[in-house]
């Protein structure tokens, strides 16, 4: 996170397993280097819950389990929320406040505790939680099949802010409860409340042909971000998961109807796949697939993308097929910067945009496939 902040020209300071002393002196210090800035950002990863209806952040040192806490061990031995917020806003015009906190205790991801509830931003102030009021936030992709111990809201975000095609925060905030909400099956919905009236912009704006960053993939010449590739890896998992459900004998069209109706968007792409080139079929995929690409499905939006371009149309509200390649984009998506390069073939730096567009197209569907070293070798039975 860090490091996408940083990416967008924002100066960080960074404090890790910070005790409460520790914590105090790294909000004194926050405050006085960011006064009078346009936009403050606040990211906390940790230990949070409700306690006489206010939230409280929780250090490492907390003196002992949660849920025996005093009234006053909790006042004097954790950080409240509301007056954070209120203390820091009061400094700078914008405060984001992005609060990747288990909202059970006394483990993340467990399913019994005390939770954090909904609070009211105060005015000039975003806060965006990992998770809905009351549920569980995740705290490992490991627990999804990904090889990353991030949980997956911070991971997801990180990634939203080094995307280009997010410019503003609603956006890249956006884009990263899409995926949570995807990769998780629902379990997981990030969950906002803002006193603002307008999103600001995330920082400077990054070049979609920027140079190589440590630690990016380098594929052909051309660099993947880690955060980028990610995402990117994430759509590629359930492009593959949705072609095995549109090639599966055993589900009808009318059983992939009735799922994509109930809000299931793999379903729904699955059967837009089966009628792609069904003739008397293709009036009906702009309907099929708007509601599961306005969900935020990136196949969905990148079909629908395709389907609108290829039928020089717009759909029920009007929007272009590069309006849902931008979305799917910024979600990570290679194939979707591709295509967007390819409808703008004037505009300079294209070629370069739709190489960056294959190879992470390639990157994405290649860290999918399974690892050479556990393939036989030829002398093998």
């Amino acid at each position: 996170m860090a490091s996408a902040l940083r990416s967008r020209g924002y100066h960080v300071l960074l404090g890790l397993d910070r005790d409460f002393a520790g914590m105090q002196h790294d909000l004194q210090a926050f405050d006085e280097m960011s006064e009078g800035a346009q936009v403050r950002v606040l990211y906390f990863a940790g230990h949070g819950f409700e306690f006489d209806n206010a939230n409280y952040l929780l250090p490492v040192d907390s003196p002992a389990n949660v849920a025996e806490l005093s009234r006053l061990d909790v006042r004097v031995n954790a950080l409240r929320l509301d007056a954070l917020t209120w203390e820091l806003e009061q400094g700078a015009e914008t405060l984001i406040a992005i609060i990747d906190a288990c909202r059970v205790l006394p483990s993340r991801g467990a399913a019994q505790g005390l939770t954090m509830a909904a609070e009211q931003a105060p005015k000039g102030t975003i806060i965006a939680y990992a998770t809905s009021p009351g549920q569980v936030a995740m705290d490992s992709l490991r627990s999804y099949g990904v090889e990353e111990d991030h949980s997956p809201y911070t991971y997801y975000l990180a990634s939203a802010l080094v995307s280009a095609e997010n410019v503003t925060w609603d956006q890249a905030l956006m884009s990263a409860s899409n995926i949570v909400v995807q990769q998780t099956g629902g379990e997981q919905k990030p969950w906002m409340n803002t006193q603002v009236n307008a999103f600001p912009k995330i920082g400077q704006e990054l070049s979609k042909a920027s140079a190589r960053k440590p630690g990016s993939i380098d594929v052909m010449g051309f660099g993947v971000s880690p955060s980028r590739a990610a995402a990117g890896a994430f759509w590629a998992r359930e492009s593959i998961a949705a072609e095995r459900l549109e090639r599966d004998g055993n589900t009808s069209d009318d059983d992939l109807m009735d799922r994509a109706r109930q809000g299931d968007s793999r379903a729904a792409v699955a059967l837009a796949s089966r009628w792609w080139d069904t003739p008397d079929r293709k009036a009906a995929l702009t309907g099929l697939l708007e509601p599961a690409a306005e969900r935020g499905h990136a196949m969905a939006q990148i079909d629908l993308g395709s389907h609108l371009y290829r039928s020089r149309a717009k759909d029920s509200q009007g929007r272009s097929a590069n309006y849902w390649w931008q979305l799917a984009s910024a979600q990570g998506v290679g194939e979707a910067r591709a295509k967007l390069a390819m409808s703008n073939p004037s505009e300079s730096l294209n070629a370069e945009e739709y190489a960056r567009g294959l190879m992470e197209t390639f990157e994405a569907f290649q860290s999918q496939m399974p690892s050479a070293t556990n393939k036989p070798s030829e002398g093998d039975d």
